[in-house]
């Protein structure tokens, strides 16, 4: 790959991050893109197929790295959950939603063109995406708890809905009003004090 290639595809995902970010993605002109760039339209497609391709070259790796943080996250909470930690597996870690936080803001502008610019792109579901894993790991979970013994209250689907995208919608607020982050990790420390009362009380632990 020649130096002025490489050159030229960060030209490109520049211009694209900013016009994405300033117009959206539904609004957002190709030929804009490639004028801000300094670049032909022909010169474009030859680093991206079209505008969709482009924008998941922006959002890929945030969404991959985030993916794999979670995974991490949640073989813990099995492992723990083998070892009879049911209460401490559950709850809300500081360090971890910390993680999660820090990791976001290393990708700020792509969790910004997920959260708010993403309209018209396969990534528009990012958020309900998310959830649905969640639910399906927490029904595993709380299905697994019910095996040993342990009494929980009983939530339906819907109500795990409800309640893990109130977390991270919560949790994504940051990105939306543009919190700094120093602020955004104080606003976790509240986040996990909430949630962590809050499935406490109403899985009856």
């Amino acid at each position: 790959m020649s130096r002025n290639y490489k050159k030229t595809h960060i030209k490109i995902l520049n211009s694209a991050k900013n016009n994405f970010l300033d117009y959206g993605y539904e609004r957002t002109n190709l030929r804009k893109i490639c004028k801000d760039a300094d670049v032909t339209t022909g010169a474009f497609y030859k680093h991206f197929h079209n505008k969709a391709t482009l924008f998941e070259s922006l959002v890929s790796p945030a969404l991959k790295e985030i993916k794999n943080m979670y995974i991490e996250s949640e073989n813990e909470y099995f492992d723990l959950i083998n070892s009879d930690e049911l209460y401490r597996a559950w709850q809300l870690s500081p360090e971890t939603v910390k993680q999660y936080v820090k990791l976001i803001y290393a990708h700020y502008d792509a969790f910004k063109l997920l959260l708010t610019c993403s309209d018209g792109t396969v990534f528009s579901s990012f958020v309900d995406d998310m959830v649905n894993i969640e639910v399906k790991e927490t029904i595993k979970f709380l299905n697994e708890a019910k095996k040993r013994g342990i009494t929980i209250n009983e939530l339906n689907e819907k109500e795990l809905h409800i309640l893990i995208h109130s977390y991270l919608s919560s949790l994504f607020e940051i990105v939306i009003h543009d919190y700094i982050l120093e602020d955004a990790l104080r606003y976790a420390n509240t986040l996990v004090k909430f949630f962590n009362a809050g499935w406490q009380a109403v899985l009856g632990f």
